[in-house]
């Protein structure tokens, strides 16, 4: 069965030097084909498989970052499958590259600061529990990222 889930990158948001602060949804946390009762866990490090998001706004601006996260996802004929995050499940990078990751919470707000070039990239990973008699099908949910400037 197949399971990826989908992303809303929520912003437009303008700063106190005038630059946009915007959110553009890079690839979704995808888990791939998975086995009915095999939890399937995907690393926010993982380069094909987690949700990646840039963040693109003034230079060396603090930013609060909150999630919403779906505890569950919806396949066919409205069969769910349980979805967990962990608190070490998210990471935030200053130079973008997933290899640099400050790790955090994705149940809390976390507060990032923007590169000297005003960016900044948001990694996530998760893990889905299928049941034993998990029916087949493609699972999809959607997570949100909210990010606004701080003071």
């Amino acid at each position: 069965m197949a399971v990826a889930l989908g992303f809303v990158a929520a912003s437009e948001l303008v700063g106190q030097g005038g630059r946009p602060l915007s959110v553009q949804g890079v690839r979704p946390l995808a888990f791939g084909l998975i086995l009915p009762g095999v939890p399937e866990v995907v690393l926010r490090t993982d380069p094909v498989k987690s949700g990646r998001f840039d963040l693109s706004g003034e230079r060396f601006a603090q930013v609060e970052l909150t999630f919403t996260l779906p505890g569950q996802m919806i396949g066919p004929g409205g069969a769910t499958m349980p979805l967990l995050f962990g608190s070490g499940d998210a990471g935030y990078s200053e130079t973008q590259a997933i290899a640099s990751q400050v790790a955090f919470d994705p149940n809390q707000r976390f507060v990032a600061t923007l590169s000297r070039n005003g960016k900044g990239a948001v990694f996530l990973g998760g893990t889905v529990t299928p049941g034993a008699g998990q029916r087949a099908g493609s699972y999809t949910a959607t997570i949100t990222l909210t990010v606004a400037y701080l003071p």
